[in-house]
């Protein structure tokens, strides 16, 4: 009961911080030290955590692709290609509001590091014509991004849960599928309810054409996309080429292409990935997810309780997904059943660690979308927390369903 006590401090004191408006990087860095203060109170301890985590190959790794993708939205940007996109879109789709939809579920296909950033300026761009508010381009963008997530079998989170519990990462996507197309509905009946329909717009041009201006707009995230998964590349690598490739293959001046480079160099994101690896490697090694999962006994309804509370707090503390899944899924196995899982507790616990990662203050991709799109956590929260709380509620049902019921 104490180590939860002293988790729920640690959550309060996130949640007292950004509602002050402070940074999120010294957040994060200051819930660690408060962490490690309440658990372990080492001081050289923790500096070995900090220490290993600012350096790590993978922390690393995430700075220079989330720079990358901001680079790659930046020259897109730059280069108009979202402009030919929107244009290419009207013609394409029934409904204009669909544009505010469609380039964000299409990125989310790429399970790309911060990539809700490289839809943003889509987005940005496609809302002026309702004159959008921040929250709302936030959401749209946010919501659509990760649609994908509880199915799409690329994603890190899907592979580490197959790994854990020693399944085909197929039987996964396959039960989690609805939830795919259940999140995608959700958004839609939020998004037509709430942006007003626009007069119908001529279509008349060959779609075809339209078609082909869709590739071309698309041409750096679809060059992605091969290297990644036909030539089996890693993230960053392909990332770095396609970059590469967009100053190969376009006209620009050296001023443009170093301003270009410059302008994605954002050093104050890079300390906010820093600080969000630092506070994740503090929660494992000082003992506070622990004292979450000995704070519910994994038996009768406590293991019911627990499905639910360690990977929801998890995710909801950290914001990473491959932190939920990698350090619940263990400790939740024997509830699951090692031999054989419960696939529909996996699923609930899944899906409700998800929603957990949707609502995270910590999760780069709606921290990042926020102060792109100069919104904040309370407004963008108003919209979210009712499609969070729909589709929670559906995993909610199908567990009472399946277990209960049937």
């Amino acid at each position: 009961m104490i180590g939860i006590l002293k988790v729920v401090l640690i959550i309060g004191l996130l949640l007292f911080l950004i509602r002050k408006k402070w940074d999120l990087g010294l957040v994060l860095f200051l819930g660690a030290a408060l962490t490690e203060i309440l658990f372990r109170l080492d001081v050289r301890a923790f500096g070995g955590d900090v220490f290993r985590a600012s350096t790590a190959g993978d922390t690393l790794s995430l700075v220079g692709i989330f720079w990358l993708v901001i680079y790659l939205g930046n020259f897109m940007g730059k280069k108009e290609h979202f402009r030919i996109m929107i244009d290419a879109l009207k013609r394409l789709v029934p409904d204009a509001r669909l544009i505010l939809a469609l380039p964000p579920a299409f990125i989310g296909l790429l399970p790309v590091f911060a990539g809700a950033m490289l839809s943003a300026p889509i987005i940005e761009e496609a809302g002026k014509r309702w004159r959008l508010k921040p929250a709302w381009k936030t959401f749209l963008n946010y919501w659509f991004r990760h649609i994908w997530e509880y199915s799409w079998p690329l994603y890190a989170n899907l592979i580490i849960a197959a790994a854990v519990l020693k399944i085909p990462i197929l039987r996964i996507s396959l039960h989690q599928l609805p939830f795919t197309f259940l999140a995608a509905g959700v958004g839609l009946f939020v998004l037509f309810r709430s942006v007003r329909a626009l007069p119908r717009e001529s279509r008349e041009g060959r779609k075809r054409a339209a078609a082909v201006r869709l590739l071309y707009s698309l041409w750096p995230i679809l060059l992605v996309i091969v290297l990644i998964f036909a030539l089996r590349l890693k993230m960053l690598l392909a990332l770095g080429l396609t970059a590469l490739a967009t100053q190969v293959l376009s006209r620009m001046s050296l001023k443009e292409r170093g301003g270009l480079m410059l302008k994605s160099l954002d050093w104050k994101s890079g300390i906010l990935i820093v600080s969000v690896m630092v506070f994740k490697q503090v929660l494992g090694t000082s003992g506070a997810l622990e004292a979450v999962g000995r704070a519910v006994s994994p038996q009768g309804a406590g293991a019911y309780v627990l499905l639910f509370a360690a990977p929801f707090i998890i995710a909801w503390l950290t914001g990473v997904n491959q932190a939920f899944v990698g350090i619940s899924f263990p400790m939740l196995l024997p509830i699951f059943g090692e031999a054989n899982p419960d696939m529909m507790l996996v699923v609930f616990a899944y899906v409700s660690g998800f929603c957990g990662i949707l609502l995270s203050p910590a999760h780069l991709c709606l921290v990042t979308t926020i102060e792109y799109f100069k919104s904040s956590f309370n407004d963008v929260y108003r919209i979210l927390l009712a499609p969070v709380a729909a589709v929670w509620s559906a995993a909610l049902l199908m567990l009472i369903i399946f277990k209960f019921i049937l």
